[in-house]
């Protein structure tokens, strides 16, 4: 009897937890999370946002006919999400095709993609020429972009293309115009702004709950060693084949973290901020072209300041932290929560709220997009416009300053399993960490005498990337 009793109890608690989606744990906490706690460890009141299950969203429109082109890398990860939904098509899309240049390369996942259905393809022309195809997923490097984009409008196909959207802001105008002329829907897979915190939260900014924001600090330390910037011809480059890259912490793995900061800033729901000035600096500690830390200032049509740092060339790894500051209050974004301390007190909520809340919404957003339906205003969409500004900024910061080498008695070499190694700058985390609570380039603390003066690019009227100052490499 008192089994059976401990049984039904145990099943009513399941029933509960699962009907209202009630969170069994707490998130796991990034650097930032933990630093914003211990500043408020009393005060902090963790509210949460309403959790889903694993279960798959059941869109109220027909699955879009998609293609995902890339097997490896990346596109092995749009693989992981695409394969919920092959054979039974319930979501917002249906992976229909699949394309990779060298299907040898991955024979396990042709096997298992073939004996679900998928089609697959060595030819992107050919894989356009399916007519019933109507969407194509882009996890593709950045210099192939463009030029896949443009192809698949040609052909009638909607794109959503992996960001960032380029390596120069040439490219991404080029492909708004593209995107007009055949007038199909391009969306930019910034996951972050599909999050279905992140439109409640913008309206919180514009309503003026935080005052007028004075200025916004973000810092990340994410160590890259030597495998990383050996993955790929393009790693740390500033072209391939004479194409734009631009590869940097600040143009792919970090960039997510200023195009939020940048959405969550423009004037409205859809928008982003307008930056008008950039003060740069750019250092690099490994062997590659490009740079592997950054120190900047970017100054908004709207008078606020964002400094922005951002390193792969450390040894401790701290997740993106953003700060904004307002008249009225504060903002703590981490990448697992957000804070907001204003007069109604300090509180936290989940960013996100399942195992795939935001690719599932991502999906969600582009097949309504696809399919004409208006959005009921509850999630973001990453537009070619919006993802053009953290391009933008990257490239003026390029035009801005030359990239200057850490000198070399300076770097520590780090030893990894696998006979990997890391080079680092010491001392880079708490220097950037003390740079955005005091609001100054690295240059501006003053621990670095390697450290040069910032230099500053206007932004006006920017419609064209000559290059990396001091470079001779031309378009």
């Amino acid at each position: 009897m008192i089994l059976g009793r401990l049984l039904h109890v145990n099943t009513l608690v399941k029933l509960i937890f699962n009907t209202f989606h009630l969170p069994t744990k707490l998130p796991p906490q990034s650097n930032g999370d933990r630093l914003a706690s211990s500043v408020f460890p009393s005060a902090v009141s963790k509210i949460r946002v309403k959790k889903r299950n694993d279960e798959r969203i059941m869109a109220d429109f027909k699955p879009v006919n998609s293609a995902t082109v890339g097997l490896g890398g990346y596109g092995g990860t749009y693989l992981n999400f695409f394969n919920k939904d092959v054979e039974k098509g319930t979501n917002a899309a249906k992976l229909a095709y699949a394309m990779s240049s060298d299907l040898s390369r991955h024979q396990k996942v042709c096997d298992e993609l073939r004996s679900k259905g998928v089609e697959l393809f060595e030819s992107y022309d050919q894989l356009l020429e399916q007519k019933d195809l109507e969407a194509v997923w882009l996890p593709v490097p950045i210099d192939l972009h463009r030029e896949y984009t443009e192809k698949a409008l040609a052909a009638g196909k909607a794109v959503m293309c992996e960001k960032p959207v380029a390596g120069c802001i040439d490219d991404i105008d080029a492909m708004i115009k593209a995107r007009d002329k055949y007038n199909l829907p391009v969306a930019i897979g910034y996951q972050d702004v599909y999050c279905p915190t992140t439109l409640p939260l913008k309206r919180r900014i514009l309503d003026g709950e935080f005052g007028d924001i004075e200025n916004v600090t973000l810092y990340a330390c994410w160590p890259r060693d030597n495998e990383y910037y050996g993955r790929a011809s393009w790693a740390g480059s500033y072209q391939r084949n004479g194409i734009w890259v631009m590869d940097s912490p600040a143009n792919n793995a970090l960039s997510h973290f200023i195009n939020i900061m940048m959405f969550l800033l423009g004037p409205d729901l859809n928008t982003s901020a307008t930056p008008k000035t950039v003060e740069a600096e750019l250092y690099r500690a490994n062997d590659i072209e490009n740079f592997d830390t950054i120190s900047c200032r970017v100054t908004l049509a709207s008078g606020t300041t964002c400094l922005i740092h951002m390193t792969h060339a450390c040894e401790e790894a701290f997740n993106p932290h953003t700060v904004f500051n307002g008249s009225k209050g504060k903002l703590i974004r981490g990448v697992h929560t957000y804070q907001t301390e204003t007069d109604k007190g300090i509180h936290r909520f989940d960013r996100n709220t399942s195992e795939h809340p935001v690719w599932e919404n991502m999906m969600e957003r582009f097949g309504k997009l696809v399919r004409g339906i208006e959005d009921d205003g509850t999630t973001g969409l990453a537009t070619l416009e919006t993802s053009r500004v953290p391009v933008a900024i990257v490239n003026a910061a390029s035009e801005a300053s030359e990239v200057v080498n850490v000198p070399a008695d300076i770097i520590r070499t780090v030893n990894l399993p696998g006979e990997k190694t890391l080079r680092c700058i010491p001392g880079i985390e708490d220097a950037f960490r003390r740079c955005s609570e005091e609001g100054k380039l690295l240059s501006e603390l003053g621990c670095y005498d390697w450290a040069q003066k910032p230099g500053m690019f206007n932004m006006a009227n920017y419609y064209h990337f000559a290059g990396p100052k001091g470079a001779c490499i031309t378009p």
